[in-house]
């Protein structure tokens, strides 16, 4: 964290600073290992790093997971040719989606090498389908 101009010490260690700042500091509620005013919590909760990203529409948690127990079966797990047309065009629409995001990723520069090569090796065509 930076200093603040004026100040002698940076917005973590601020608090123990014997200073006359009345603002009381308190730990992170989404991550104890850094504090936020007080009175600034609801405004620090909106931004912080910690908070938990919106997933995009084709994520499933736990997707690659396999089975609880070797009793299960997927109720959902169905072939592609008992799809009625309806849902064989929205199945299509989500791996369009899923396929122009994958592409988006690799396309931005903020990725570096290793990760570039490992999403290239996910990249699926479904332009032909």
């Amino acid at each position: 964290m930076v200093v603040a101009a004026g100040k002698r010490f940076c917005g973590e260690h601020a608090g123990a600073a014997e200073e006359e700042d009345t603002r009381k500091r308190i730990l992170c509620p989404l991550d104890p290992k850094h504090t936020v005013y007080e009175d600034q919590l609801a405004k620090h909760l909106k931004k912080c790093n910690s908070r938990e990203k919106p997933k995009p529409d084709f994520f499933i948690q736990d997707i690659n997971a396999g089975l609880k127990d070797e009793t299960e079966i997927p109720e959902q797990l169905v072939p592609i040719s008992s799809l009625s047309e309806e849902q064989l065009e929205n199945l299509i629409k989500k791996l369009r989606k899923a396929s122009e995001a994958l592409q988006d990723a690799l396309n931005d520069p903020k990725n570096g090498d290793s990760a570039t090569k490992h999403l290239k090796q996910q990249v699926c065509d479904y332009s032909n389908y």
